[in-house]
């Protein structure tokens, strides 16, 4: 089991995402591998989309996902909660960061469909 870097959500496969931690550049100058559930990858892309069709400066502040002071951009996640079962939380997310997700949610999807055409 792993558990999702953003949402928390405990499943048995998660999405690796390459992220780049300013606080671990030293040590790992190629990034790091981050992993997120379907739905966050999903919301990043969502937000990766929104963003391109309609750039906008963010806000300033620190990436919930790299750590990084950068301008962040609202993405709307689905966090587990115990009494209601989910419910809708914003995490903001840098420009790199959403960049990475964009790239491995077509990995993820790319991959999904060459699984699904060896089962058929």
């Amino acid at each position: 089991m792993a558990d999702c870097d953003l949402c928390g959500v405990a499943i048995p496969t998660v999405v690796p995402v390459r992220v780049f931690k300013p606080k671990y550049e030293h040590s790992y100058p190629h990034g790091m591998w981050q992993g997120l559930c379907e739905g966050c990858l999903n919301a990043g892309k969502k937000a990766h989309d929104a963003l391109a069709e309609s750039p906008s400066c963010g806000t300033a502040g620190v990436c919930d996902f790299c750590g990084a002071i950068a301008q962040l951009h609202d993405v709307t996640i689905s966090r587990p909660s115990f009494s209601k079962g989910a419910e809708d939380d914003t995490v903001q997310l840098c420009k790199k960061c959403l960049d990475s997700i964009d790239e491995a949610h077509a990995a993820w999807e790319k991959q999904k469909a060459e699984d699904e055409h060896e089962h058929h």
